[in-house]
């Protein structure tokens, strides 16, 4: 049953907050997904060849397979009663007492999240709907690589929306189902003074010549001391600044 059915989207996001607030393993997520992280920086591939993954410059989407193998395996290693890393078609988090509480992992190195489209199809494959967590990363390839944000919440297959040509095989959300079915649990701060182009645009409001502006501007000026200086900056306003603050550090 869709818990968003017959719902306006301005109810959303209070129905997003009960369901999440219900969720057993709620107050375990961050934690779970923060040392898997770890996990993945600091294996090794063997002992031969003493090499940590990090070092791999392993892709994105290998990145991603890990967090969605290792995540399930620390739930079951920390026994969390009732709860199992899913097999095959099986989510990737199963509740054995209680399905409706059984979760879909989806992991990112972009500022969304995506799905192949069997994802718009109720009846291919594993259940579509339900409870989702979300992880969004730096790529490996960086320096000291993070998870940026990770986010929890309910989607319905219906939410899930193929690319138009035929033969495009992604599946995306909108903006509105991004912002109110899935609620942040932990958004890691961008740093306003080192990030690059593409970690800035991850902010709201800031495009790729927004992003290059403030870049140029600290770069001519020096550091950003307070989040007003940004108002220096074309194409920053004041609700633009107002959002920043909570988001930024210098």
């Amino acid at each position: 049953m869709d818990p968003y059915e017959g719902k306006n989207a301005e109810s959303w996001f209070s129905i997003t907050e009960q369901l999440v607030k219900s969720h057993p393993l709620a107050s375990s997520i961050v934690g779970l997904c923060l040392k898997s992280w770890q996990s993945i920086l600091n294996g090794k591939i063997n002992t031969y060849l003493n090499l940590r993954i990090r070092e791999m410059r392993i892709s994105p989407q290998a990145t991603g397979a890990l967090l969605h193998d290792i995540i399930p395996e620390y739930v079951e290693k920390q026994n969390i009663k009732g709860f199992r890393k899913g097999i095959g078609k099986e989510k990737d988090i199963i509740c054995d007492y209680d399905d409706t509480y059984s979760i879909e992992l989806k992991t990112s190195s972009q500022d969304s999240i995506y799905g192949n489209r069997s994802y718009t199809k109720a009846e291919s494959g594993k259940e579509k709907s339900g409870y989702y967590v979300t992880i969004n990363f730096e790529k490996i390839t960086k320096k000291d690589p993070e998870i940026l944000l990770i986010k929890m919440g309910w989607l319905d297959h219906t939410d899930w929306h193929g690319q138009a040509r035929q033969t495009g095989q992604k599946a995306s959300i909108s903006k509105d189902v991004w912002d109110k079915k899935l609620i942040t649990l932990h958004k890691l701060p961008i740093n306003i003074n080192t990030a690059d182009s593409e970690r800035l645009q991850t902010l709201e409001g800031i495009g790729p010549a927004t992003a290059k502006r403030i870049i140029d501007n600290r770069e001519s000026n020096g550091k950003y001391e307070s989040v007003d200086d940004l108002l220096d900056v074309k194409g920053i306003r004041e609700h633009i600044v107002k959002y920043l603050q909570d988001v930024i550090t210098f």
